[in-house]
């Protein structure tokens, strides 16, 4: 008998190590920790500001991906929104999230190099316990890695058209979206999603259930963090609760510069992810944090005031569910119980009937009416689960007592100014505080005891008669007969939970939780449509929106020009360019460009775009600087064919809407190409930097003012009543460093707004049919496919749809940040493993310890 390969254990640090890594299989991964090593320390050392933070920190994050070869699934998706720097660095081409990627590259594959065993995880369980055994054994099709290699070839070839249209390749660390460094920008997107794919493969066969928690707790954390940024910035320039101003968040999102959707495609992705980790938590921490997470991501949704995400994130939600419902179907059929899974139908009764309810309510309540209904769908919930039980002698006691209670309610109101708030506010604190102490009495017996249901019962009818006290009090009769449509719906709703026993409501506080935390965030978006004219203005004019958008296709697609570029593409990265030469007229945008004089001095061409100049439309170059103090006013050297005019501006501003500014601008007159020296005092109140938890940062710009004018600009300087100079590299010598380019309202030039047809123009048809066969790979995989009871496939469908729908509005793949967690998700689904059904929901808690 042939004698097998042995296979030696053993534990070093509580990790479990292997012998039997093939040669070839190490020389490869060390090749490759040695290239993203090199690539990632030559990018750190070339790092245009903080140089000696930025290389110690490429290497502090190399060490602890090879140390710890699945923090970066946690790592890398919760960085991804905060972690670009551009505004302050000038790196448009390269950016910080290249170099943490480069790190997780080089750590995981020095780690597969140089490690005994591919499986060297810490606290690794036997493969019966790993979630796999009860599935059959995952094949990737030869169809899906020639699918991949397609697609990728089409991202070479694309990638040296573009040079070609570019007139050659000339590498720069500042250059701009016109010129070849562009297709380099876009290109690495796929390519650092490949280089990653291989090490998820390793992590996910290696722990499955360790890699799964790490990248769904990755991505709940990215999406907190998003939250957070637009929450600051809410704060720090409108309020929380102000949908009226025409203000649309970006958050840390430096590539919507020049418009696009890089947040809203990344709430797309992430939400669903959260969703499924509220789902999926098997302890409290897990299931607050998801919580949490949503919650904020629900508030950064509604805030982007974006049609694409109002649609997007409900579809990827909705996907998400169905398929978390099946599998948990497949769950019970196969384990043979009759047991009720998570009441998806009655959960989804409740949150429909309660949002309709918010949507009765709020045009003639306002808030107060919304609070009411959240208020009350509180109260319902924690008595719902008892009232089957109750007799009908508790009944009569508890309705006459309750009547009794509320005509007391009545007599307070009009004793006291504001005496609906306090009875209602009284009312719903004291039902949950009775089903509070029920259940710490009752554990482990059901919630609230038929016993001892009749105070809470009165109660919640005090409830109901105080949300129509509170409506009555704001709005006057019309929200009067609104409450009495929401309580008729509510009465009708009791007895079916009552009496047929349906909706069903489940005594698990995480179940209640959850159903009323969906409606707490269509509440926010009721709020947003219904509590601010912006939103509504936008939806009235979706019309004419929609019909410029066909319009900015059909142009977009008539640049297409050659046989060769409908098959191959333009060229990755080329769209701008395009667009900047094939317009003559009003859709021709501004630009900038570095020059390197005979002499050796550096300096900066500025010109306008041929469209009208309003305060939005022009194209500035800004940096961010401390806030001045005193006055404020601007010397530069200046050069001009033209009489031109000139702008400069000290803003509060987060990216592209300020929060007031000091201005100034100049008329410049030509003087035979020579270079003036020119002073601008900048008037206005000076910007203040705010509180530490919203701060609001202060910028400074210069922009050519009237249409078609150009002006080099060289030692410019920012004098505050101190007389010291705010700026950095004012001269150019360092190139572009600190320096960043926008332009506030001036969108369409730079983007052709839809995710397929910028595939197509960038790559051709070659790329958009390799993309769309991936795409359908992807789901039948993770829907009927081999990877349906994989844990994570219902939150990969939902992501990816989710973001689909985004992409039907915006390019989104002109994000390389987006895109790269975009391809990688994709790949993920192509990739991912089938689990025995009773591992769906179980293998993912970002509280759970193991």
């Amino acid at each position: 008998m042939a004698k097998m390969p042995s296979r030696r254990v053993r534990s070093v640090s509580g990790r479990v190590e292997a012998s039997g890594l093939r040669p070839a299989t190490r020389a490869l991964a060390l090749s490759l920790a040695m290239l993203t090593l090199s690539a990632g320390a030559w990018l750190a050392w070339h790092y245009p500001i903080a140089r000696p933070a930025a290389p110690i920190g490429f290497s502090l994050f190399v060490a602890l991906f090879a140390w710890y070869p699945s923090s970066w699934l946690l790592v890398l998706p919760a960085l991804l929104p905060i972690i670009g720097f551009a505004p302050y660095s000038g790196w448009i081409s390269f950016e910080e999230f290249d170099l943490l990627v480069l790190a997780a590259a080089a750590g995981g594959y020095a780690r597969l190099a140089l490690q005994r065993a591919p499986a060297d995880v810490a606290g690794a369980q036997p493969a019966s316990r790993r979630g796999r055994g009860s599935g059959p054994r995952s094949t990737v099709s030869l169809l899906v890695w020639l699918l991949l290699l397609a697609f990728g070839a089409s991202v070479l070839i694309a990638l040296l058209r573009g040079f070609e249209d570019a007139g050659g390749f000339q590498f720069g660390w500042f250059q701009g979206y016109i010129e070849s460094m562009n297709s380099v920008r876009l290109g690495k997107s796929f390519l650092l999603a490949s280089l990653l794919l291989p090490l998820w493969c390793a992590r996910e066969r290696a722990l499955p259930w360790q890699a799964e928690r790490w990248l769904v707790a990755g991505l709940s954390a990215g999406l907190a963090l998003a939250a957070l940024a637009t929450v600051s910035e809410r704060l720090a320039f409108t309020g929380l609760l102000n949908f009226s101003t025409d203000y649309r968040t970006t958050g840390l999102f430096w590539e919507m510069h020049v418009g696009g959707a890089a947040l809203d495609g990344f709430l797309a992705l992430t939400v669903p992810f959260a969703l499924y980790a509220l789902l999926a938590a098997r302890t409290a921490p897990g299931f607050v944090g998801a919580a949490l997470a949503l919650a904020l991501g629900g508030y950064s949704c509604v805030t982007t005031f974006s049609r694409g995400v109002y649609l997007a994130v409900p579809i990827g939600a909705a996907l998400m569910l169905l398929l978390w419902w099946r599998a948990q179907a497949r769950q019970r059929s196969r384990a043979s119980t009759q047991q009720t899974g998570n009441h998806l139908g009655s959960a989804l009764v409740l949150v429909i009937g309660f949002s309709i309810a918010l949507a009765v309510m709020f045009p003639t309540s306002g808030f107060r009416g919304m609070l009411g209904v959240l208020g009350t769908m509180a109260a319902w919930l924690a008595v719902a689960p008892s009232l089957r039980g109750l007799r009908g002698s508790q009944w009569m006691v508890g309705l006459g007592l309750g009547g009794l209670l509320s005509g007391l309610g009545v007599l307070l109101v009009y004793v006291l100014p504001r005496g609906a708030y306090l009875v209602f506010g009284l009312a719903v604190m004291a039902v949950l505080g009775l089903a509070a102490m029920q259940e710490v009495r009752a554990r482990p017996a059901p919630l609230i005891a038929p016993a001892a249901m009749v105070l809470p019962l009165a109660c919640l009818i005090v409830v109901g008669t105080a949300l129509a006290l509170v409506a009555a009090h704001w709005g006057g009769d019309a929200a009067l007969f609104n409450a009495g449509i929401v309580l008729v719906g509510l009465t009708l709703l009791t007895i079916g939970c009552a009496v047929v026993g349906w909706p069903k409501v489940e005594p698990s506080l995480r179940w209640r939780a959850s159903v009323f935390g969906m409606t707490l965030l269509i509440a926010m978006v009721v709020a947003a449509i219904g509590g601010g004219a912006y939103m509504s203005g936008r939806f009235a004019t979706g019309g004419k929106d929609l019909d410029d958008r066909f319009a900015h296709w059909r142009e977009g697609l008539a640049m297409l020009s050659s046989d060769a570029d409908w098959v191959f593409g333009k060229g990755l990265g080329r769209f701008p360019a395009a667009n900047y030469f094939f317009h003559s007229g009003d859709g021709h945008p501004g630009d900038y460009r570095l020059v390197n004089a005979p002499d050796g001095n550096v300096f900066l061409r500025l010109s306008s775009g041929k469209h009208v100049l309003g305060w939005g439309e022009l194209l500035r170059i800004s940096q961010r600087v401390a806030a001045p103090l005193g006055p404020v006013q601007v010397r530069a050297k200046v050069r001009t064919q033209h009489d031109t005019a000139l702008h400069f501006e000290v803003c509060a501003k987060q990216l592209l809407y300020d929060g007031g500014c000091v201005t100034g601008s100049t008329q410049l007159v030509a003087q035979s190409g020579q270079w003036q020296d020119v002073v601008v005092k900048l008037t206005g109140n000076p910007p203040a930097h705010g509180d530490w938890w919203a701060p609001r940062p202060i910028m400074f710009s210069m922009a050519v003012a009237n249409p078609e004018g150009l002006v080099e600009i060289d030692d410019v300087a920012l004098l505050d009543g101190l007389r010291a100079d705010l700026l950095d590299n004012g001269g150019f010598s360092g190139g572009m460093a600190h320096w960043f380019f926008s332009s506030d309202r001036m969108h369409l030039p730079w983007h052709i707004k839809n995710m397929f047809l910028h595939v197509l123009f960038d790559q051709g048809a070659l790329g958009l049919m390799s993309l769309v066969l991936l795409l359908l790979a992807a789901f039948w995989r993770v829907s009927f496919g081999q990877g349906r009871d994989a844990p994570l496939a219902p939150a990969l469908a939902g992501s990816l749809g989710g973001f689909l729908v985004v992409g039907l509005f915006d390019s989104l793949l002109d994000v390389p940040r987006v895109a790269l967690l975009f391809y990688l998700l994709l790949m993920a689904a192509l990739v991912t493993r089938p689990g025995g059904v009773e591992n769906i929901g179980r293998s993912v808690d970002i509280g759970q310890r193991r």
